[in-house]
């Protein structure tokens, strides 16, 4: 059976692991993609900013890419969207009216040179792609109002993807997921394959409702009487919903700190999502007239990020706001994975300001947007699915949900666990993966250097590590004489002054090493260069362990013309 007459599942990103969700559906002639999201680098990616996809595959076939379909607004699902926009403008992008709100701003910031076709779409409507796809799109619950979940009819078959959901029961908003909608989409026979978050999988019973942090708020609000700060996402709209109704009711003025708070806001505001009590927002000029037992400070920052709001309080490094005694600090966040170590260095310089701060898990000030073990089994009844993909999710979830799945009675061999770059292929009678394309991880060094190599970033960690160490040799042109030298510094390494014994050695060695060398002279620097690097890279490690940058630099120079060169620069006539 050709290509041709087979459903294409191509993760770009998002499956064995927890962001930067991005997926190519593919039959015949025609894809789509499902989210184009990003990842924040974790502690050992030095110097990187942010991480996407590898796009080769998709404008390698961009021919074929007819459309683009998002699932939510949040950084994982959309934040790689600009970046591929640079290279390849899709037909068109679909998307509920906040998630391409938030897109809209991104899109501007980066300065997409074209038209951007997005084209807002809502729970219950319909899209023909062509003849090979119908997209339906349906409402689910998650921590980001306006999410979507997809069902699509192919040639082969039908397959779900949940996005990021759970099955809240009593909703801020007043939206529930749409079981029964899913259920009729998949009718009698079920579909052919579901996708599906597994991010809570480790978590049995159900996760709770989004709308319980709301009394908790109340509790802290009313029994502080300083300042209270509260940091979680900017796009946790109903998470500040919340905090500002909360603010309201207790006689507080809410003070907004962060760009993207600040963005968030105003965009959900216009869009109508989000409902700002009159006279609550206070302006920074008037921070100083609010008493502190009044004062309510929304700031970005629940993961620790290095330039963000609260992240610059706890280094007393903010324009408007210091950190007092007696305030309190709210992270009404989970860490991303990777993230703990930025997080609990804020929560520590928060602590030596003399803030009280609530944390982690068991304070009841933050819910998980994606369900558990039961939401989870709740979905695999609606869609009655023949075939389960766990994403959103890294590799022991994978393996959780698969143990969990064989409990609930799915076949061992219905269920699929990949790899990002595996090319899952369903026909109507069943699955195989035979191929795997090249896909991965581009790293993105600031918002306007572009992406960096794994070479680079072996080189930073070689430096972060180990230090570098450079060295210099002045030669007469033949490589008989040493002019001037061998010099030797050295940084994030033991300095002279510390192991001068050392240094010495060294010297010795690029001494003896020189002279070892048959072709020295200027015509074989480079060469030179290099094998001095080495030896002297093998010494270092012999000696220490260490496995420092080496940086050389071999200068000839003749003498004579050296001389000449300048009398030549002064004027001077050669007698």
């Amino acid at each position: 059976m050709t290509n041709n007459t087979k459903l294409r599942f191509i993760p770009l990103g998002g499956v064995g692991e927890i962001g930067k969700s991005c997926a190519i559906l593919e039959y015949g002639n025609s894809a789509v993609m499902i989210d184009c999201g990003l990842a924040f680098p974790d502690i050992h990616l030095l110097g990187v900013d942010l991480v996407i996809p590898d796009f080769t595959y998709a404008l390698r076939h961009r021919g074929k890419l007819k459309a683009v379909f998002l699932t939510h607004g949040h950084e994982d699902h959309i934040g790689a969207l600009p970046y591929l926009l640079n290279d390849f403008i899709p037909p068109k992008i679909y998307g509920s009216k906040l998630t391409l709100g938030l897109l809209k701003s991104k899109i501007e910031e980066v300065g997409i040179e074209g038209e951007v076709p997005l084209i807002e779409i809502g729970s219950g409507d319909k899209v023909q792609i062509d003849k090979n796809f119908e997209v339906s799109a349906f409402h689910i619950s998650h921590s980001i109002p306006d999410e979507l979940a997809y069902g699509i009819s192919t040639p082969v078959g039908k397959v779900f993807f949940s996005g990021d959901f759970k099955v809240d029961q009593s909703p801020v908003d007043g939206r529930r997921t749409e079981i029964e909608a899913i259920r009729k989409f998949a009718g009698e026979q079920g579909i052919l394959a579901l996708f599906v978050d597994t991010t809570n999988v480790e978590r049995p019973g159900w996760t709770g409702s989004e709308s319980v942090v709301g009394p908790v708020f109340m509790d802290f609000f009313k029994s502080h009487s300083n300042r209270i700060l509260i940091t979680t996402f900017a796009s946790n709209i109903h998470r500040i919903q919340q905090a500002l109704d909360t603010a309201k009711e207790t006689g507080r003025k809410v003070f907004l700190a962060g760009r993207a708070m600040l963005t968030n806001v105003a965009l959900a505001r216009e869009l109508g999502y989000l409902k700002v009590p009159e006279d609550t927002i206070v302006e920074p000029n008037a921070l100083n007239r609010i008493p502190p037992k009044e004062l309510v400070i929304l700031a970005t920052g629940s993961q620790g990020e290095p330039m963000a709001a609260l992240t610059q309080m706890s280094r007393e490094q903010h324009r408007f706001v210091s950190i007092h005694k007696g305030d309190l600090v709210i992270f009404s966040a989970s860490p991303i994975p990777g993230n703990e170590t930025y997080i609990y260095t804020v929560i520590d310089n928060l602590f030596r300001l003399e803030a009280d701060v609530i944390y982690g898990h068991g304070t009841n000030v933050h819910v998980s947007g994606h369900g558990s073990q039961e939401e989870i089994m709740e979905l695999l009844k609606a869609t009655r699915a023949r075939f389960l993909v766990p994403i959103h999710s890294q590799y022991r979830h994978q393996m959780i949900f698969k143990k969990l799945a064989r409990k609930w009675g799915h076949p061992d061999e219905d269920i699929i666990t990949m790899s990002i770059g595996d090319v899952l292929e369903f026909n109507q009678e069943g699955w195989e993966i035979r191929e795997h394309i090249k896909a991965g991880a581009t790293y993105i060094d600031g918002l306007s250097v572009g992406t960096i190599s794994t070479r680079i970033l072996s080189e930073r960690t070689a430096l972060a590590e180990d230090g570098v160490v450079s060295f210099t040799l002045v030669l007469d042109s033949t490589g008989d004489t040493i002019l001037r030298g061998p010099f030797i510094s050295a940084r994030g390494f033991p300095a002279e002054q510390d192991n001068p014994e050392l240094f010495r050695e060294m010297k010795e060695l690029l001494t003896e090493s020189l002279f070892h060398n048959r072709l020295r002279s200027d015509a074989y620097q480079t060469q030179l260069r290099n094998n001095l690097a080495n030896t002297l890279q093998h010494f270092i490690f012999e000696k220490l362990g260490f496995h420092p940058v080496i940086l050389g630099t071999v200068i000839h120079l003749d003498p004579n013309r050296e001389a000449d060169r300048v009398r030549e620069s002064w004027g001077i006539q050669k007698k």
